[in-house]
């Protein structure tokens, strides 16, 4: 299972709100969102692991969170009662 540690974002077309572009996993690997979503659906299993240790299961989503925004498909953490684990949090690559 990749276990993604880093991501990497982009500015949204309108400038509003930033998109997940791209993740880095624990092996060093670098993926683009489209990649991680054609593992979801393959039936892949994705992660990801703050430097505290806490974890969050990565799940696709037909669109990204954004106010009215329709980049599609997207990825998102599911969200548990730890906040560092969320991919919005991770740092920065």
């Amino acid at each position: 299972m990749p276990i993604v540690t880093h991501v990497r974002k982009e500015s949204s077309s309108d400038g509003s709100h930033k998109h997940i572009a791209a993740v880095k996993t624990t092996a060093g690997v670098t993926y683009t969102r489209a990649e991680v979503v054609a593992s979801l659906d393959r039936g892949e299993d994705w992660q990801t692991k703050a430097a505290s240790g806490h974890s969050a299961k990565i799940e696709k989503i037909k669109f990204c969170p954004g106010s009215g925004c329709l980049v599609t498909p997207y990825i998102r953490t599911n969200r548990d009662k730890y906040a560092d684990d969320n991919l919005d949090n991770l740092p920065s690559f």
